[in-house]
């Protein structure tokens, strides 16, 4: 499998907008080389969508001139990697990072030592991102830390390395569904799934949250979504209808500008928000099924 890679440079003060807008194109995340100069990276699969994915970005791009003066000079340039070359460089950029009060997201690859009571989640993202460096991820960690896990299901959607349902196993859950729509991310989340001996308990498919409701999900008692406002404003009524009755779900990767969008969608959709949380630029919206 071949990626696109995506250089940019654009204005610091974008970085924000740009970030949102690949992870819309389907990157499913970004490497920042530079926050001053803000140069970053993001990967594209090399498929049949590729070029109308590229055109679409590079045109969304184009229009936040109007929002950012400054992005009349973002530069790019994009070229083709293998997989393994890319996973391969990724490494030096993926350390140990401490994301909670126990939480340490740790490389399969580079020796950690834990602290006493420290839960360490080693993870090899391969291909597809996500980390726990980004704030996104880490408020749905440290969301994680406080929930009661202790026998509970939980669903993770949109799980991509399989981050947040590994942890939530880690943390005590009884068992966890995790799903996503790249074929790639479902393989790397079972990996890693297994990598930190809860393969039993985390089952990784590829759908969509829908097909596992048509197929009669067991509601569950925690939910995460890790996603985009636009994804979750959509897909509020689906993440009632698969949790439990008092049960709780975390939405993330929400810029301030959507919290009000993402509120309502969830209120809509007979859930209560019941806390937001807050990280650099990026929101989670709690909320509970009433």
């Amino acid at each position: 499998m071949e990626y696109c890679e995506i250089c940019l440079t654009v204005p610091p003060e974008a970085l924000e907008a740009v970030t949102h807008l690949l992870d819309r194109a389907g990157t499913g995340g970004v490497v920042i080389d530079d926050e001053t100069a803000a140069q970053v990276r993001a990967y594209l699969p090399r498929d049949e969508r590729l070029s109308g994915r590229l055109a679409a970005l590079h045109q969304d791009l184009s229009d936040l001139v109007n929002f950012f003066p400054g992005m009349s000079s973002w530069r790019h340039q994009e070229q083709f990697v293998a997989e393994e070359d890319w996973a391969n460089a990724w490494r030096s950029h993926f350390h140990a990072i401490r994301v909670g009060r126990r939480l340490v997201v740790a490389p399969t690859w580079e020796e950690f030592e834990p602290r006493a009571g420290e839960v360490v989640l080693r993870l090899d993202p391969g291909m597809a991102f996500g980390t726990g460096a980004h704030a996104s991820t880490v408020l749905c960690l440290r969301a994680l830390e406080d929930m009661p896990l202790a026998g509970a299901r939980v669903l993770d959607v949109g799980t991509g390395s399989g981050i947040l349902a590994v942890a939530a196993a880690l943390l005590g859950a009884a068992e966890v569904r995790a799903l996503d729509i790249d074929p790639l991310a479902v393989r790397i989340a079972r990996q890693n799934a297994e990598a930190n001996g809860v393969g039993d308990r985390v089952h990784v498919c590829y759908a969509e949250l829908r097909d596992l409701l048509a197929e009669g999900l067991t509601p569950r008692q925690a939910v995460t979504a890790n996603l985009t406002a636009e994804v979750l404003v959509t897909l509020a009524p689906d993440l009632a209808a698969a949790m439990a009755p008092g049960g709780l779900v975390v939405t993330s990767g929400i810029v301030a500008s959507r919290h009000d969008a993402v509120r309502q969608a969830l209120e809509g959709a007979g859930l209560r928000p019941v806390r937001t949380s807050r990280l650099e630029d990026w929101l989670a919206i709690w909320a509970r099924r009433r």
